[in-house]
């Protein structure tokens, strides 16, 4: 039996927790504020699964196995959090994401339906696109019910035996000794240490990763016209709806209907900036790239904005930093929840000497 510590309880340090223990290893579960954290980026009312990823062909192909990593949680904890309400990716120029990503499913075999508008918007009769557009269905797809699921890990990994230490604040990291350093000066050592710290890592290890950039990211929930509120619950997650406008999540088991701009995030620090947001404000600037196509446009009422942080570089792709007795995962940004089950099998797997350090980050950086 080795011993496994895992800094960070989102959805990362959770899975890993859970693959260690049923392996048969040791657990020892850091987290600077309570478990699960309602300020980490795993904790919302619900994320989306998809087979939808443009260009991106090695995440396309990481999607189905990610689905029957989540079904084996679902056998764990003893409930379904996910409903397949399928997903859509709707074109509304030449090459973009949605036609990126039917290029991909035709690499890849990835069954679809191809829409075009007036399909669109019997589908969506919420809608109204211009003329030209099209969308493209896969399932499944749609909501993870997020905030439920690292509810259920955390007491899942907790009844299975793991140490779940909340409140715990990390001053240093050993990466090369596997050694987490509270702040009173204590340690906890691992024969593997994962660092699964989202936006807290460049605080945490600031000498290697103190130039990584941190990205805050507000989602909107909004009330819709009552004429469409049905219509939106019936409905396919919308992955991205042109290059410049956004994607949305159903109202499903009243998680409420999100809608996400991805241009709206900017640079900031959780540490720094905290979690506060102008409702009004904020709220008006991620409906307004929805509302040229949005029917009833002005009866979309903000009610809430979901702040997130996430550490983002230009390729969006994941990283693993492996260094001694040390794991990093990072550039997560808000895509790593799907695959955190996933992530956290392979990882252990490495570990037990399924594979090596180096495949398992080029698999994890979609290569």
């Amino acid at each position: 039996m080795a011993r496994v510590v895992i800094i960070g309880a989102g959805i990362v340090g959770l899975s890993v927790a859970r693959a260690a223990l049923q392996r048969g290893h040791e657990v020892h579960l850091l987290e600077q504020s309570e478990v699960p954290n309602p300020h980490g980026a795993s904790y919302d009312q619900h994320r989306m699964i998809r087979y939808h990823y443009g260009s991106a062909i090695g995440y396309t192909r990481m999607v189905a196995p990610a689905f029957e990593a989540w079904s084996r949680v679902w056998d764990d904890i003893g409930s379904e959090q996910f409903e397949d309400t399928g997903a859509i990716a709707i074109s509304l120029e030449a090459g973009d994401y949605a036609a990126q990503t039917l290029q991909a499913f035709r690499e890849v075999g990835v069954p679809h339906e191809v829409l075009d508008r007036a399909g669109v918007e019997r589908l969506c009769p919420h809608l109204q696109l211009p003329e030209g557009a099209w969308g493209v269905v896969a399932l499944p797809g749609g909501p993870l019910f997020a905030g439920r699921i690292v509810t259920e890990l955390a007491r899942w990994v907790a009844a299975h035996g793991a140490v779940v230490e909340g409140g715990c604040r990390i001053a240093r990291v050993d990466q090369e000794r596997g050694v987490a350093v509270r702040a009173d000066g204590s340690t906890v050592e691992g024969d593997l240490l994962v660092v699964a710290a989202g936006a807290w890592l460049p605080a945490l290890m600031p000498e290697r990763y103190g130039d990584a950039t941190t990205w805050r990211q507000g989602l909107c929930y909004v009330e819709p016209p009552a004429r469409f509120a049905q219509s939106w619950r019936d409905a396919p997650a919308i992955v991205t709806l042109g290059d410049h406008a956004g994607y949305t999540l159903p109202d499903r088991r009243g998680a409420g209907l999100k809608l996400g701009h991805g241009p709206h995030r900017r640079r900031a620090r959780p540490e720094i900036d905290g979690f506060g947001s102008d409702l009004a404000t904020e709220g008006e600037a991620i409906l307004a790239p929805f509302r040229p196509y949005l029917r009833d446009a002005g009866d979309y009422r903000p009610t809430r904005i979901q702040v997130g942080y996430y550490v983002l570089d230009p390729s969006r792709r994941f990283r693993l930093d492996t260094a001694g007795r040390g794991l990093v995962v990072t550039h997560c940004d808000g895509q790593m929840f799907k695959f955190g089950p996933l992530l956290g099998e392979r990882i252990v797997a490495m570990f037990d000497g399924a594979e090596s350090a180096a495949d398992l980050a080029r698999w994890a950086a979609g290569y």
